[in-house]
């Protein structure tokens, strides 16, 4: 599926409610009106999110609220999906490291039970070396 063209520009709107606006023209392309008064950032959110509609041919569609729905889910979904598997990543590298550290604890208690240098070496550590 090719893009439509698409036409971008900055504008004062009259009211300081609304991000975006997004025009069909006859032609077939679009034009979208972005609020100036955004941040970089907010500017950026308007011109992805009126992209979608376009992309999404929602222009030819009736329901504005169900529009808007899946509009703003997608957003959501997306990094949900990259939160769980750095979630899922974590919980792995959490697992190896308990079992390493069973593992260590293990060794530790080998080398007290049956190391007499632990031992003295412990004993000099607490008391110096008076044994």
């Amino acid at each position: 599926m090719t893009t439509p063209d698409v036409n971008v520009v900055l504008m004062d709107f009259p009211s300081k409610k609304g991000n975006e606006m997004v025009v069909p023209n006859e032609d077939g392309s679009y034009t979208i009106l972005i609020n100036a008064g955004l941040n970089y950032e907010s500017q950026q959110r308007a011109f992805e999110h009126a992209m979608h509609h376009i992309k999404n041919n929602d222009f030819q569609k009736e329901n504005v609220q169900e529009i808007e729905y899946y509009a703003h889910r997608q957003k959501i979904a997306e990094p949900a999906a990259k939160y769980l598997e750095r979630i899922k990543r974590l919980q792995r590298e959490r697992k190896a490291i308990k079992r390493q550290i069973e593992r260590d604890k293990k060794r530790v208690q080998f080398i007290m039970e049956n190391c007499d240098m632990y031992k003295r070496a412990e004993h000099h550590y607490l008391y110096g070396d008076n044994l």
